[in-house]
């Protein structure tokens, strides 16, 4: 029984394709005006102050004087673009049609199009909860494609794309003939599954047209009904809306991964045997079927791949949800990367026998202070011995970055011997109550040196070398280094505390320090000191600083 109908007698007032022939600057078009059935070409310029080129959606037609404005399709070449079209509604017992019945435009060579015809048929089935989607076009067909799986965007497709704002059809009627079709199949599910099913309307937003995102989402519902409508990110083009995908773990990349894919083919499935969505998806997943879970994924289903991975790693329930909130956090966060998330997942499970599940979920939850993707990067490239070292040794998690941090630089590091005069050791190296000054004898010193102080003290490898530089390092009675000196023939250059600090700012170092540099006859030239009863530059001047 035809329950709605719509004959939309014109698409567009032009078609256009982009020939891409670029001659003196100009980026050419071929036109064919539907007003007067003719084809012509026409040449554009470079957008002012822009390197984009114009694309003409305004022009007046060279044959009849037609003025074009915005309603003007750019097709590919060979493609079926529609232009008389008709839309109809069909009830039967048991089944729903939406069939779409247009003529089409086509660019087949410079100046040459012809005319063709395309048929497409939605074919909701009530009963078995499926909907398919069929195409017939000049003369060949394709499909029937099942719908409904959120993760098969084939629908995108359909001839359908082109209703969009340059169309000439009334959005008032496009509007109706949509709301005739949701509600059909709306009463008749609710019919079939002999309850109420909530509201199937979303709206079509601007990339898909009007049909495409409100039809696919009526298909989602069909198979699974309880659930929620499509997200907003659907609304977006196919290329956003597997950036949302990743953003949920989720994918289905051609070639790469069909596992979101086979999970909701597998959802589905179940809930056609009349399982509710949520404790499909929690058996399809073998989650634990407990009221945070149902909760959680009632909020947002396409989380379901973040819940399963906390999981995964943590058998303890409440650990598990701690992963999970961590999990989400870090991923919705734009300061870091899901590129690395399979190495991710392998990194906190080789770090569970070593910190227990309470520590991987610290490393997760405090994500930018434990630095967990340079740890991930920096876990893949250490060498067998740092992994065994890793494995053995107690390392503290805070301390964890900066272990592989020194480990894998040492790793990489090519040791250079210092051949340092005896006499300049001897001059520059002394040994106080408080402090002890020594120099380097490797640049593997400098190395462990420029690591504990965060500095680039490492740098100075080759000027140790060669004698043109002398770094001096000075370590308190417990061993634990405090200031690193610079030293240039007989003068003093620089004097830094952990991260390159002044050792100024430390009057007791900056007092050592002095005598150090009187012992050793060093003549101060660094800012880095306060000289007693010498002039020193400033922002506002020169000031004395007092004795």
């Amino acid at each position: 029984m035809l329950v709605a109908e719509l004959v939309i007698p014109q698409m567009f007032t032009a078609y256009a394709e982009d020939i891409s022939y670029l001659q003196n600057g100009l980026h050419h078009f071929q036109y064919f005006c539907e007003e007067c059935d003719q084809a012509f070409c026409s040449a554009w310029g470079k957008v002012p102050g822009i390197s984009l080129y114009e694309r003409g959606s305004h022009f007046i037609c060279p044959y009849c004087g037609h003025r074009h404005h915005e309603n003007v399709v750019y097709a590919k070449r060979e493609q079926d673009v529609p232009n008389k079209i008709r839309l109809t509604v069909r009830e039967y017992k048991k089944v729903v049609t939406f069939e779409v019945s247009s003529e089409t435009v086509i660019f087949t060579d410079y100046l040459h199009l012809r005319k063709g015809f395309c048929k497409e048929v939605f074919r909701f089935d009530i009963a078995k909860q499926k909907v398919t989607f069929s195409s017939i076009r000049r003369a060949s067909i394709w499909g029937p494609v099942e719908l409904g799986n959120p993760f098969r965007l084939e629908i995108f497709e359909s001839i359908l794309c082109y209703f969009t704002s340059s169309s000439l059809a009334k959005r008032s009627d496009l509007n109706n003939i949509l709301k005739v079709l949701r509600e059909t199949v709306q009463r008749k599910l609710e019919k079939h599954l002999k309850h109420k099913v909530s509201s199937m309307f979303i709206s079509s937003g601007r990339y898909h047209g009007a049909f495409l995102l409100p039809i696919f989402n009526i298909a989602y519902r069909i198979a699974c009904p309880d659930a929620s409508n499509l997200p907003v990110e659907y609304r977006e083009s196919p290329k956003e809306i597997q950036h949302f995908w990743e953003l949920k773990l989720l994918s289905n990349e051609v070639n790469k991964e069909t596992y979101s894919i086979d999970l909701m083919d597998h959802v589905i499935s179940l809930t056609r045997r009349k399982i509710d969505f949520i404790t499909a998806i929690i058996k399809t997943q073998s989650l634990p079927d407990r009221p945070m879970i149902r909760r959680t994924l009632r909020e947002d289903p396409f989380n379901v791949n973040i819940l399963s991975q906390a999981f995964n790693l943590c058998e303890n329930y409440d650990y598990a949800i701690r992963m999970y909130e961590g999990l989400k956090e870090l991923g919705d966060d734009g300061r870091v990367r899901w590129s690395l998330k399979d190495n991710l997942f392998q990194f906190l499970n080789e770090m569970k026998p070593l910190y227990g599940e309470v520590g991987i979920c610290r490393l997760v939850e405090d994500y930018m202070k434990t630095q967990v993707w340079d740890c991930v990067t920096l876990f893949q490239q250490l060498n067998e011995e740092n992994l065994k070292a890793l494995r053995s040794e107690s390392i503290r998690l805070r301390d964890l970055h900066d272990w592989m941090s020194l480990r894998h630089k040492k790793q990489t590091h090519m040791n250079l011997k210092f051949d340092v005069p005896e006499h300049v050791i001897k001059r520059l190296s002394m040994q106080t109550e408080r402090l002890r000054f020594f120099m380097p004898k490797e640049s593997m010193e400098l190395l462990i040196a420029g690591h504990e102080l965060n500095n680039c003290v490492a740098s100075y490898g080759k000027a140790m070398k060669d004698n043109s530089k002398w770094i001096v390092l000075v370590a308190d009675d417990k061993g634990k280094l405090a200031v690193c000196l610079e030293i240039k023939g007989n003068e003093l250059v620089q004097a830094k505390t952990n991260r390159n600090k002044a050792v100024s700012l430390d009057n007791k170092l900056n007092s050592a320090v002095i005598a150090w540099a009187k012992e050793a006859n060093l003549e101060i030239k660094t800012s880095d000191i306060n000289v007693p009863g010498k002039e020193k530059l400033t922002k506002t001047g020169l000031v004395t600083v007092p004795a």
